[in-house]
């Protein structure tokens, strides 16, 4: 994975979460992140498509449960 876009979904993550980005790994997962629920899984998506000026899909939207996978879908933006 491009370390640039781990990076930005860990930005993105911690400025929703209102945590330290260093307390957000590339291996964190909706189910290892305290703070990460549907509520801020929702203002997550709705950053990304401010920050990115593009709708993210409902189906994406709910497969979007890692940082990785939000990586991923960043760099297709």
């Amino acid at each position: 994975m491009d370390s640039p876009n781990i990076e930005k979904a860990i930005s993105l993550l911690s400025s929703i979460l209102d945590c330290p980005a260093d307390s957000i790994s590339e291996n964190d997962t909706i189910e290892t992140v305290e703070k990460w629920d549907s509520l801020n899984h929702m203002r997550l998506i709705l950053k990304i498509e401010e920050e990115y000026k593009a709708e993210v899909d409902p189906d994406t939207a709910l497969g979007l449960f890692t940082v990785k996978d939000i990586a991923a879908y960043i760099s297709t933006l």
